[in-house]
């Protein structure tokens, strides 16, 4: 119940430092607890958006910094024991402690997993393996943004919206030669609002089919993969 938790300082660490996570932070200080909390996070930065990931900043028409999810003065007035650059590799529920990638240990009262989602990694060669990039955090976007260049042709696996939007922003390269889209044939019957959008900004090839299981070496090929939560490039 949520009044106890208020009413009772106690600690509560938050596992995933992304926008659930630090909401989730936010959420409880609006709410009067005025207890510990440890915002614990992989990536190395303050909280951020992640939509602008496969437009604004993989374009260049924004930069990192702007892709905050709240302001400087905000992030410090919610008074969080902020771990940046940090996993947790185990979570003890008897005693009631995580523990850390560095050695180190929180006690908690009260648990919170905001961990997110990861992209489902395809079986590729060794050789295809410099080639591909993850879209999923700041430095996944701007790693691709470098990657898309002259000559560059890309190929989108997965008709979601992010696949869609790294799509329509990577044709905006003069150099980017075709882009396609694996949209499952269940979309193409019910007129999904994304497949008209595919067509036009991802514009050279629209398949339809059950999916892509592996990447195979061949033609210098980027190749956009892209799930609910995340975009894969392979890049010559």
């Amino acid at each position: 119940p949520a009044a106890p938790l208020m009413a009772t300082p106690r600690t509560v660490p938050i596992l995933g430092a992304g926008q659930a996570g630090a909401w989730v932070a936010r959420t409880l200080r609006r709410l009067g607890f005025d207890g510990r909390i440890v915002l614990i996070g992989e990536e190395r930065h303050r909280p951020y958006e992640r939509p602008p990931l496969s437009k604004g900043v993989l374009s260049g028409a924004a930069e990192p910094e702007t892709t905050a999810l709240f302001a400087p003065d905000l992030f410090d007035g919610l008074s969080l024991d902020f771990r940046p650059g940090l996993r947790a590799v185990a979570i003890d529920r008897e005693a009631g402690r995580v523990a850390l990638e560095d050695g180190g240990l929180v006690a908690y009262d009260r648990l919170v997993l905001a961990t997110g989602g990861r992209p489902r990694r395809l079986p590729m060669p060794e050789a295809l393996a410099s080639r591909i990039h993850y879209l999923r955090t700041l430095e996944d976007s701007l790693a691709l943004r470098a990657a898309l260049g002259e000559g560059r042709r890309i190929a989108v696996i997965g008709g979601g919206w992010i696949g869609l939007e790294v799509a329509a922003t990577a044709l905006n390269y003069r150099d980017v030669m075709w882009a396609m889209g694996l949209l499952p044939e269940e979309a193409l019957e019910d007129g999904f609002a994304g497949v008209s959008i595919g067509m036009e900004c991802s514009g050279r090839v629209v398949a339809a089919g059950p999916g892509v299981t592996a990447l195979k070496e061949g033609d210098k090929v980027m190749a956009v993969a892209a799930n609910a939560f995340s975009t894969h490039v392979v890049a010559p």
